[in-house]
């Protein structure tokens, strides 16, 4: 039951209003002034306000103001009672925030329907925020399980979102900061007290940064990012210097920090506490959504990127604050610095110069704008800096320590090997499965690094996978397509029957999933998918399993459709070199399962198409579109639930998406040509 606050001066329309109100279900409190309404409204906390201007006291203008002002009431829907000719009140209401008007004298109608409308406007907001919350959600769950395989994201948000309001920052310098270690503190508390322990580093990170004028602070996970201006602080001092002064002030903080949880986690073996900063400048886009709360506003762009990118390779680094050469330029005199180095950062064709920032020495003009603090406490900030980079650094070493402990549990003894091929020279195992293994090999003839599937055709029992190895793959090598996976060569030995092909460095596209895998991101792999399926559905071809885990990644970012298992074992030999089935690839495919598949129907090119718009809703959402607690619930999903609605930012895509996820392969698109075309038209 919804609450409206329904202030007014006049008994008589103020008994009649909550009369009406409450026959229509309503649960209306009133007040007889505006002073007694603030008091009410901050009491009752109501979803709808509803105030008459002119009253004893505080006045409606008044009342409104002092609810805007308000954090708990500040998005309340307000309506305004004003006289039927009053013109200038209505203007000075509405610019003041009301969200509408109603004049006297009114109808029950004109009331109901105004009090519906901006129930139903509540309601969309609400509903766009939840949507919000839950993808920012999932994005952080997917980096974190990123982190805990030893992963480094560094990627923020770049591309501008549907319908977004914009404001270009020409020349700022955008601070990215990171919490060391965090799955591995968070693993050792519990839920309530990560949260704590976040609020209160939060606390103590902020006060430089806003000391400095750091402006649209946003929180991400664990992370901190700021945008400093030459116009925004009033101050003299360039927005750089301010932001390596918060930087190398965030770093003292996290040092000390080290103290507090200490006394309020003792003997919990938690990990050293440590950060690392990154730093960049140029041009930053401020990003507003049309429907979020208090006009909060996202910086996104080139330079935010680039800003997060340098934080994550501070951790290889072993540095606490890494800034760009453009940063350091524009900072003035007196950045200490330490090592410097060339970091490729994706998405740009040259290298960036970066800096390894150790101190600064503060100027007359810096003390006399808000730095004297860091004169005043420059050793304990090169102590802090150093003791941070020195638990990086342990902590860079422990990772590596881990992953040779696990490649010698595992690895690869190129002496003990007894395939031999010829024209090839292996290199690695990387998988194996029934009576197949895969190895990373070589090629003699140039040195191209390829995967070799090898299959023991000795023996009886090796006759019918023998038949199924080359039936499956003759067809493979007829395809030449830019966007499937190439087969270089197949051939037998007196042993061995073998199939050599393309190597993936990048791995699979799972690797993009989160702020990497942008709308227009999403669209280039479908329609690049498509037209692989194009090709292989022409020369007869079902895939049957199409999923992120199946398209590789070239060097050069393009995609290629593999075939599963091999394409899963090139991607563990990128990232560790062993490839053990990681937790949950049993269920992996059925998330993706046609509802012919799940029903043991015949399988078609339709099953792919299906696949595909499985995969494309949760590009664009970051989730999939049914989950279950166990494999029979997921199938009776795939089988009976209606296809879930993408949000509204995609709108425009949810009929290519109902389209390729239809239940029954007739409703589908009747071949992945016709996909591609509805794709021609949404671009």
């Amino acid at each position: 039951m919804i609450t409206i606050l329904i202030v007014e001066d006049d008994d008589a329309i103020r008994n009649n209003i909550v009369r009406l109100l409450k026959l229509e279900g309503f649960d209306p409190i009133s007040a007889p002034d505006g002073s007694t309404g603030l008091e009410r409204a901050l009491a009752f906390q109501p979803g709808l306000i509803i105030s008459d201007i002119n009253m004893p006291g505080m006045n409606g203008f008044e009342l409104l103001a002092a609810v805007r002002a308000d954090k708990t009431l500040a998005t309340r829907p307000f309506i305004l009672l004003t006289a039927l000719d009053d013109r200038e009140s209505m203007r000075r209401g509405m610019t003041a925030g009301a969200d509408d008007y109603l004049a006297k004298p009114f109808t029950r109608v004109e009331l109901l329907d105004a009090v519906n409308a901006q129930i139903r406007k509540r309601g969309l907001v609400d509903d766009a925020i939840e949507t919000a919350l839950v993808a920012s959600e999932d994005r952080l769950r997917a980096v974190f399980s990123d982190r805990i395989g030893g992963d480094v994201s560094g990627t923020y948000r770049s591309d501008t979102p549907d319908g977004a309001i914009t404001e270009q920052l020409p020349d700022a310098t955008v601070l990215f900061s990171d919490i060391r270690n965090f799955t591995s503190l968070a693993e050792k508390l519990n839920s309530s007290e990560v949260a704590e322990l976040l609020t209160q580093y939060f606390e103590h990170a902020c006060q430089p940064v806003l000391k400095n004028g750091g402006g649209h602070l946003k929180f991400i996970g664990d992370g901190l990012m700021s945008v400093f201006t030459n116009t925004a602080h009033g101050s003299p001092l360039p927005a750089p210097r301010r932001a390596i002064s918060a930087a190398l002030a965030m770093a003292l903080a996290a040092h000390e920090f080290r103290g507090w949880l200490e006394q309020r986690f003792p003997g919990r073996g938690l990990p050293d506490f440590a950060i690392g900063v990154g730093l960049h400048c140029g041009e930053v886009t401020l990003c507003q959504l049309g429907v979020v709360r208090n006009k909060e506003t996202s910086p996104i762009g080139d330079t935010v990127n680039t800003a997060a990118r340098l934080e994550a390779a501070s951790k290889e680094l072993g540095w606490t604050v890494v800034a760009s050469d453009a940063v350091l330029s524009a900072a003035g005199e007196g950045i200490q610095t330490g090592a410097r180095t060339a970091l490729a950062v994706r998405g740009k064709e040259q290298a960036v110069d970066v800096f390894e920032v150790t101190g600064l020495v503060t100027s007359m003009a810096d003390k006399m704008h808000g730095m004297a603090s860091l004169t005043e406490r420059a050793l304990e900030i090169s102590a802090a800096v150093k003791s941070n980079s020195e638990i990086t650094a342990r902590a860079v070493k422990a990772a590596l320590e881990s992953k040779l402990s696990l490649l010698k549990g595992d690895g690869f003894d190129p002496s003990t090997v007894t395939v031999r091929l010829k024209g090839y020279r292996i290199t690695q195992k990387i998988g194996s499965g029934g009576m197949t293994e895969v190895y990373l090999a070589e090629r003699e003839s140039d040195g191209l690094p390829i995967v070799l599937k090898i299959l023991d055709s000795r023996g009886k029992e090796a006759s019918e996978h023998l038949v199924r190895f080359i039936q499956e793959y003759a067809l493979l090598c007829k395809i030449d397509h830019p966007h499937v996976i190439k087969i270089h060569d197949q051939g037998f030995s007196d042993e061995y029957a073998y199939i050599a092909m393309e190597y993936f460095k990048r791995g699979d596209l799972r690797s993009l999933f989160g702020l990497e895998m942008t709308r227009q991101r999403a669209l280039t792999v479908v329609r690049d998918i498509a037209l692989a399926l194009s090709a292989i559905h022409s020369h007869g071809i079902v895939h049957r399993d199409i999923k992120p885990e199946n398209i590789m990644l070239r060097e050069d970012g393009s995609v290629a459709l593999a075939d599963f298992g091999i394409a899963k074992s090139m991607l563990q030999a990128e990232s560790m070199g062993f490839t053990q089935t990681r937790h949950g690839d049993l269920v992996g495919t059925p998330y993706y399962m046609s509802p012919e598949q799940a029903a043991g129907r015949t399988v078609t090119a339709r099953s792919d198409l299906y696949s595909l718009g499985v995969m494309l809703f949760e590009m664009l959402t970051g989730r999939r579109p049914y989950t279950a607690d166990s494999l029979e619930l997921l199938l009776a999903k795939h089988l009976n639930a209606d296809t879930p609605a993408l949000p509204a930012g995609h709108g425009g895509l949810q009929a290519i998406v109902d389209k390729l996820m239809a239940k029954n392969p007739d409703d589908r698109y009747a071949s992945a040509d016709a996909l591609l075309t509805d794709l021609g038209r949404v671009a």
